[in-house]
């Protein structure tokens, strides 16, 4: 009676799944929206995607309707975009700090003991000024001594800053996105603050609720990283989940089990279908008036939100909760491809109220991910054997989940890539992680426990620690797999926008083998076209070898307050000075700017690195190259830098068995045929401190200087090059150390007569560099200055006089 409704399917058949009109209007929109930040992208992406419709033979009139959508999205993103503020205050200018009082609209929990607060209707007072700050800042609070709670008022005293820095092309602009969610300042704070002030309030039923089960989840889970799982799992809060458990979680290939999203929905839904199937089994003849499938759907309804009242309408539960609610309603319905039809309506949904939300990578992972799912699986699911027995059963679950895991990463294989710079490509610890997760540590350890507390503590503390050894335990097998080499990650080629389209192409190939001649031919000419517009843009740009004119490019990263240069040769080689860095552990310039960067259009190769000196704002980035990147030889003034950092770099020297080579004044090393790099400074016999015994460089090509680059060295180092009196001109200088007071040297400018001078600095960074002095020199001597924090990455080319 009940049997059709219980064969119900959340996944389609194999094949293309045909769209419904309103449907092929939603990615029309979709690109209209990103064309906001990545106008010819999203328009030639637009192009291609209405020549594949009508290639399915679209329907008359459709073309309007589609260029339509596209321009609506474009509009309607522009419109609800936050403009940006239009000056920033003088105090800002100058660092002070601030009193600021504001409400508090956000609290997340992140690893590493942090907190980050969103702060609205922001009033900033200096001595003698009063500044209401446009949209919200976001607050760092380091390791908090105490918790504050939304909607109540704070008052601090601190440096407030915008949002800016670490702006180079290809690599995800932190600014931008931070804008889509009306965040444009930032402060940060660290441990117990005596000029914080949190204003009493009374907490509403729902807030104490809340809180009171926060608490109860955090005192009777156990203090180690396995009860940390807990608070996460069921709150969002990664409070006390520690940066290296993060990165064991993210090496096993399991990050999505962190983010609360639809694989922890779908656990929470499972509760209510488990209720459903016990049900029927008490009282069977309930299904002859609500099919299992339809009573599992209603069951789950309240437990889903009181999950999402649970982890504080997070963006993606928020999310995941839409687009379980409409598959709900479709089973409801008795509708087929309740899969992919949910997931329209859902995006549909978000887009219409949150269009920015199509720039958030969560959104744009959960999307790709169940379209994944619905396209690629039923093809697995078609040549899994189906068990008879125990075993079989078991081996059908297990392939089951790699499925499901391989047709989700098809899709989302390039945008995890370009938003990350790495491949992961361990997809077994889903098999273990996945089931553990979904019918033991949430239903039993963490539901079980947190009701449990209730009623008996001891129960409670019980079960949150039986859950927390079973975490305890994967991620000992996580880090044992680690050590023994089982989880490699590899530093990969990072997608230019027409490979985005070509990737996506090639998949709809694959999938229309079957299809008319038409359509295979359509997409075959599309990939050709966008081939060969990649190969036109890499010959316009100089960085196909051997084709079109001869140039030499160095372009100075924006990595902060800190140092990087690439220099790319006319044969394309391309050497590394410096690598930038953080003086903290807590981020990886070379990983997070320096390493995507590099593999952006490009493999992940290096043929010569050059460290200046050992100091982390110049070496710090290098490791995560040593690392992962193939690196052709690594020269330096012989001093290697210490602490955890040297050990990175020893490690890494050992298993990629490459070697130091010490390089003093008079060395010449040749980077291309008449491409050199000169070493000018130190001597053999200089005994000065790590500043000024910095590597002085200069590129020389076909015997005219075109830059030196000279580290951190200073006024000792500094007269000490001038007296050998060598030919240190070039058209530009990067200032040494960052354009410090204690590098200021007139005479080095009058002997490199540089046309221009970089300087690597951070925006409003505390040691006012470039400092004033140096800069009124260059200006008196009509040279150009440009610093990354005012233009972000800065790129200079030289064309070869022979062209």
């Amino acid at each position: 009676m009940h049997g059709n409704d219980d064969n119900l399917s959340l996944v389609s058949r194999s094949g293309i799944p045909g769209l419904l009109f309103w449907q092929k209007l939603v990615p029309a929109f979709v690109f209209g929206i990103l064309s906001i930040k990545w106008l010819i992208p999203c328009f030639v992406a637009f192009l291609v995607y209405v020549v594949v419709l009508f290639a399915f033979k679209l329907q008359k009139g459709a073309l309007v309707l589609l260029i339509l959508m596209f321009a609506l999205g474009n509009f309607y993103g522009s419109s609800v975009l936050p403009p940006k503020p239009d000056s920033m205050p003088d105090w800002m200018e100058r660092r002070e700090k601030v009193a600021v009082s504001a409400e508090i609209e956000r609290i997340k929990g992140v690893p590493g003991n942090k907190l980050k607060i969103i702060l609205r209707n922001v009033v900033c007072t200096s001595s003698n000024v009063t500044t209401e700050l446009a949209g919200t800042m976001i607050w760092t609070w380091d390791r908090p001594s105490s918790f504050p709670v939304t909607g109540q008022k704070v008052s601090l005293f601190t440096r407030v800053k915008p949002i800016s820095g670490f702006k180079n092309p290809g690599v995800w602009d932190y600014e931008f996105y931070s804008r889509t969610k009306n965040i444009f300042y930032r402060a940060y704070s660290r441990g117990k603050l005596k000029d914080v002030k949190l204003e009493s309030v009374m907490p509403n039923f729902w807030q104490r609720l809340r809180a009171d089960l926060r608490h109860k989840i955090v005192s009777n889970a156990p203090s180690t990283q396995g009860g940390a799982i807990f608070p996460a799992l069921l709150t969002g809060d990664r409070f006390f989940l520690s940066r290296d458990t993060i990165e064991l979680i993210r090496r096993a290939g399991v990050s999505h089990v962190l983010a609360l999203s639809g694989l922890h929905v779908g656990f929470v839904v499972s509760f209510g279908f488990a209720l459903s199937w016990l049900l029927g089994l008490f009282f069977p003849r309930i299904y002859l008036k609500i099919p299992r499938v339809k009573l599992g759907v209603i069951l789950s309804a309240p437990i889903v939100l009181f999950y999402l009242w649970l982890g504080q309408f997070s963006p993606s539960l928020l999310r995941a909760v839409c687009m379980f609610g409409f598959w709900g309603v479709l089973l409801l319905m008795n509708r087929g491809r309740v899969l992919l039809d949910g997931l329209f309506l859902a995006a549909a949904l978000i887009l219409a109220f949150a269009p920015l939300s199509a720039f958030d990578l969560g959104f744009q992972l959960s999307v790709l991910a169940v379209s994944g799912i619905a396209v690629f699986y039923p093809y697995f699911q078609a040549v899994i054997p189906c068990g008879t027995n125990i075993f079989t059963k078991a081996v059908y679950f297990v392939l089951a989940v790699l499925a499901v895991s391989l047709s989700a990463n098809l899709t989302i294989l390039p945008l995890t890539i370009w938003n990350f710079g790495v491949l992961i490509p361990n997809l077994m610890f889903n098999v273990l992680w996945i089931p553990m997760l979904g019918l033991f540590l949430m239903p039993i350890c963490g539901l079980g426990g947190l009701l449990a507390s209730f009623v008996n503590s001891f129960v409670s503390q019980k079960l949150f620690a039986l859950g927390a050894a079973c975490f305890d335990y994967m991620l000992s097998l996580v880090r044992s797999a680690v050590t023994s080499g089982w989880l490699p990650e590899y530093a990969f080629y990072r997608p230019l926008w027409q490979e985005f389209i070509i990737y996506f192409l090639v998949l709809l190939l694959l999938v229309c083998i079957r299809k008319s001649r038409k359509v295979k031919i359509t997409i075959l000419i599309l990939i050709v076209l966008l081939f060969a517009s990649r190969i036109g843009t890499m010959i316009y740009s100089g960085n196909l070898p051997g084709v079109g004119p001869e140039y030499v490019t160095v372009n100075m990263l924006d990595t902060g307050q800190s140092q990087c240069l690439v220099i790319t040769g006319p044969q394309g080689t391309r050497t590394i000075v410096d690598g930038g860095g953080a003086w903290g552990d807590s981020f990886d310039i070379g990983k997070a700017i320096v390493g995507p960067w590099l593999t952006s259009g490009h493999l992940p190769k290096i043929d010569n690195i050059f460290m200046t000196h050992a100091d982390r704002d110049h070496a710090g980035g290098l490791a995560y190259l040593f690392e992962k990147f193939d690196v052709g030889k690594f020269y330096s003034d012989g001093n290697m830098p210490e602490g955890t950092l040297g050990e990175r770099f020893t490690k890494a020297f050992a298993l990629s068995e490459l070697t130091q080579h010490k390089v003093m004044r008079g060395d010449v090393i040749e980077i291309e045929p008449g491409l050199i790099l000169q070493i000018l400074h130190p001597a053999p016999d200089f005994n000065g401190k790590r500043n000024d015994s910095s590597l002085f460089l200069r590129l020389v090509w076909n015997g005219k200087g075109l830059i030196c680059i000279p580290g951190d060295i200073e006024k000792t180092g500094i007269n000490a090059l001038l007296r050998y009196g060598d030919d240190i001109s070039a058209d530009v200088l990067v200032l040494p150390h960052h354009g410090s007071a204690g590098s200021f040297s007139p005479k080095l400018y009058e002997k490199v007569k540089p046309k221009q001078a970089i300087a690597a600095c951070g925006f409003l960074n505390r040691y006012n560099f470039v400092v004033p002095k140096v800069e009124q020199e260059l200006k008196y001597r009509g040279i150009v200055l440009r610093k990354t924090s005012l233009y972000g990455m800065i790129p200079i080319r030289w064309k070869s006089l022979e062209n």
